[in-house]
């Protein structure tokens, strides 16, 4: 049997004609406003996450400084407790071109993103919530692209004593243009470094092109871990200025232990180097060889790796992480639960590129495995 179309009938047709048109722009305004509530309520912000992706490193500080300054509506009943929290209702007016709003940037809630903010990344930094998604990172190629260098002008260290590192980036034929900020990681053998308050630091120069010759002085943060030998940094403008050069930048100081023998190395890598807009510039990563005898420093740069943990999700007790570079050893796994808290930590006297790992006390949920290896660091999900 044949029914005709609701539009097709006259008398269908003439009803929806005679609606007004003003109650017809009330009801399409009201659909829209019900569909975004939702939307609206469902978005949570977890303090110092201000990138969203799941851990607070010091890639929010990159985040931190391109919106600094920047003000807008204040959460209710803001907390910089690690716990997420509804966004404002009425989104702030600037956003990242990644389309994340501003709000996330307030990290204590307060209307404005000022230096309260960045402090809330170092009380927060390292936690974790849900499953992380790993930052991105555009690995350069030191034949075609600026490199961050390290340098050491001494070609013995004693036990001991002090390594001084320089640190550069760029050169003359390969110059920085509209540097705004960089985030990278240095990754460290713990057991050549002296167990002291000050063993590791940086140091960065007053007069160099990045804070524009001494005017503008830039931002240092670090982050580091003595136990697993890993160090974040972040180097940031906050003016809303950019800058171009090259050259040196600045030093890292790191005391030796008494005793030292054989070789070993300091690591730049996860770099990620950004101008105002959030647009990534291929940075080549570098690492520096040295040891307590007659062999001097080299600079050169290592090749870029991934990992695999399978099976994902893990449906019996063990899970296996396998370096795809097979020259790559694992130092030391974390393992963190959903909400950031630290649940096991592993460390491996003989560093091979697979490991298996027994997890089958571990009830049923999301897990981040934080890998530290002896170049660089990895963040991975799993479930079980």
């Amino acid at each position: 049997m044949y029914l005709p179309s609701p539009f097709s009938c006259p008398i269908f047709a003439s009803e929806r004609k005679t609606i007004p048109q003003h109650l017809s722009k009330l009801i399409l305004t009201s659909l829209i406003v019900l569909i975004q509530i939702p939307m609206i309520l469902g978005q949570q912000v977890w303090p110092g996450d201000i990138n969203n992706n799941g851990i607070v490193n010091n890639i929010d500080v990159l985040y931190w400084a391109v919106a600094k300054d920047a003000t807008g509506d204040g959460r209710v009943s803001p907390t910089s407790s690690w716990v997420g929290q509804d966004l404002p209702a009425t989104p702030w007016d600037q956003s990242f071109p990644n389309g994340l709003n501003y709000a996330y940037a307030d990290c204590d809630g307060d209307g404005d993103v000022d230096d309260d903010d960045k402090a809330i990344i170092e009380d927060n930094f390292g936690l974790m919530h849900g499953e992380v998604v790993p930052d991105d990172y555009t690995i350069g190629d030191p034949a075609s692209d600026p490199t961050l260098a390290l340098s050491n002008p001494n070609a013995v260290v004693p036990s001991g004593g002090t390594l001084e590192a320089g640190l550069s980036l760029g050169t003359a034929t390969d110059s920085i243009s509209n540097f705004y900020g960089i985030a990278f990681t240095v990754v460290y053998d713990p057991d050549v470094v002296g167990n002291q308050g000050n063993d590791f630091q940086l140091d960065i120069f007053e007069d160099t092109w990045m804070n524009g010759m001494g005017d503008d002085k830039v931002i240092k943060f670090i982050q580091n871990d003595r136990d697993a030998g890993v160090a974040e940094i972040a180097i940031v403008r906050k003016n809303q200025q950019m800058v171009s050069g090259f050259g040196e930048i600045g030093t890292f100081s790191i005391v030796m232990e008494d005793i030292v023998v054989g070789l070993t190395k300091i690591n730049t890598t996860d770099i990620k180097m950004i101008d105002l807009a959030v647009t990534d510039t291929p940075i080549a990563i570098s690492d520096i060889e040295f040891s307590i005898d007659s062999i001097t420093a080299t600079v050169r740069p290592i090749a870029g790796s991934g990992i695999k943990v399978y099976p994902n999700p893990v449906l019996g007790s063990q899970v296996s992480l396998e370096l795809e570079d097979s020259t790559e050893g694992i130092r030391q796994l974390q393992l963190f639960d959903a909400n950031g808290r630290l649940i096991s930590r592993w460390k491996f006297e003989q560093r091979l590129s697979k490991q298996i790992v027994d997890l089958r006390e571990l009830p049923t949920g999301i897990y981040n495995f934080k890998i530290i290896t002896d170049k660089r660091v990895y963040i991975q999900s799993f479930f079980k």
